[in-house]
């Protein structure tokens, strides 16, 4: 079974319009070249939200799960990680083989024992029997070790050790990804830095604080801000000083949140779903009516709690002055119901032969109750009273129309 968490954290994250930054160089590395925005064509340039214009929900096909156990194998012509029907991962080989975690973060599930592969047809295969972990991940902390069953190879994986937005964006592969988020005709900014580096050790995400962050091979260089407006809008001052880790990478975090980009420190107090049947009629002389069915239109209502200021964290200024003027009434809003699992929501019902329950794009989990929700706000005015004299946490009630 999938994982069941009652009270998970939530993400609201706004569309991000980057047309106005067309061409424009947004910084450069000390150890290489400087990296510029796609020349956006007419009704180019505007990204879902902030997390695919990081990085697109997909990764490079080096530091996919698949490709970091390819690559590094002793034994073997074919590895493949993936997420089988009941969002459990699996790791699959033409050659017999045994895996145990030696890491200090088992993001896979593997557990604590080692898992002996079965043979599936003429493959042969491991079923992890725990959850995989829902958050950002640093790969330093992962490291798993695969035993050949009757010869003496042996290898661990991964080796590229950069941070990955979450399981899922790890079993993407964006040179063949071609889905609904595959989003082609833009590059995120971690593409971009590829390029112009020619390198793919490095990636951009966000953390579960809301802010963004950048993770590459030390050797590359450090950033240079070129265009302060996009600098301020991830949440960066410029001051900052990457963190080196694992030797030989360092990590960039932002100072302060990014625009269009909240992610409170309590799950959500309620959300339930509202429908609109919208429709014309009209009373026929001889009795009875005639009608004409227009739509029917699915709405998130959604109450949280505001980290304020005498909170962990004060988003109230942040949600007033960074996120809301990104996400007027009518303009596009995702709802992560569970941070940590960027796939989209997914019925039980529309499960079929050719969409399973659980893939690295949808999530059935308790028939649609986790995964993000595409829409637009529907809300227009916030009053963000403290409940008490005590300015701790404010509640505010956001209404969100499905697409």
């Amino acid at each position: 079974m999938p994982l069941n968490n009652p009270a998970p954290q939530f993400a609201l994250l706004t569309e991000y319009d980057m047309r106005a930054y067309s061409g424009v160089e947004v910084f450069t590395r000390s150890g290489g070249s400087p990296v510029d925005l796609e020349v956006f064509t007419s009704g180019q340039g505007v990204y879902e939200d902030l997390l695919f214009f990081l990085n697109r929900r997909c990764t490079d096909p080096d530091l996919t799960w698949t490709l970091q156990a390819d690559n590094v194998n002793t034994f073997g012509t074919s590895w493949t990680v993936s997420l089988n029907d009941n969002d459990k991962i699996t790791i699959t080989s033409d050659v017999d083989f045994e895996i145990v975690n030696q890491g200090s973060s088992d993001v896979l599930g593997i557990g604590s024992s080692t898992l002996n592969a079965t043979l599936v047809g003429s493959d042969y295969v491991v079923t992890a029997p725990n959850d995989w972990i829902r958050s950002e991940i640093n790969l330093a902390n992962v490291s798993y070790r695969v035993d050949e069953v009757g010869g003496a190879n042996n290898f661990l994986f991964p080796a590229v050790n950069t941070y990955l937005q979450d399981v899922t964006v790890g079993l993407r592969n964006k040179s063949t990804i071609n889905d609904a988020d595959a989003f082609a005709s833009l590059a995120s900014l971690e593409e971009l830095d590829r390029a112009a580096q020619g390198a793919s050790g490095i990636t951009w995400f966000i953390d579960s604080t809301g802010r963004v962050n950048c993770s590459y091979l030390t050797s590359l260089g450090d950033v240079s801000w070129t265009s302060l407006e996009i600098r301020n809008m991830l949440g960066f001052t410029g001051s900052e000083v990457p963190a080196v880790y694992d030797v030989s990478y360092s990590l960039l975090t932002a100072t302060h949140k990014a625009v269009g980009c909240l992610i409170p420190t309590r799950p959500y107090q309620s959300h339930h779903l509202r429908a609109q049947n919208v429709g014309q009629s009209r009373r026929l002389i001889g009795g009875g009516y005639t009608a004409n069915y227009i739509g029917t239109y699915t709405t998130s209502v959604l109450r949280f709690d505001l980290d304020a200021l005498l909170d962990s964290t004060d988003d109230y200024q942040h949600f007033i002055n960074r996120w809301l003027p990104y996400c007027s009434q009518g303009e596009r809003v995702n709802f992560y119901q569970g941070w940590g699992d960027s796939r989209r929501q997914l019925a039980t019902a529309s499960v079929n032969s050719s969409q399973p329950a659980y893939d690295s794009l949808y999530t059935s989990e308790d028939n649609g109750a986790y995964g993000r929700i595409r829409g637009s706000l529907v809300t227009e005015n916030f009053d963000l009273a403290y409940p008490s004299r005590l300015k701790r946490r404010v509640p505010v009630n956001v209404e969100i129309e499905h697409l």
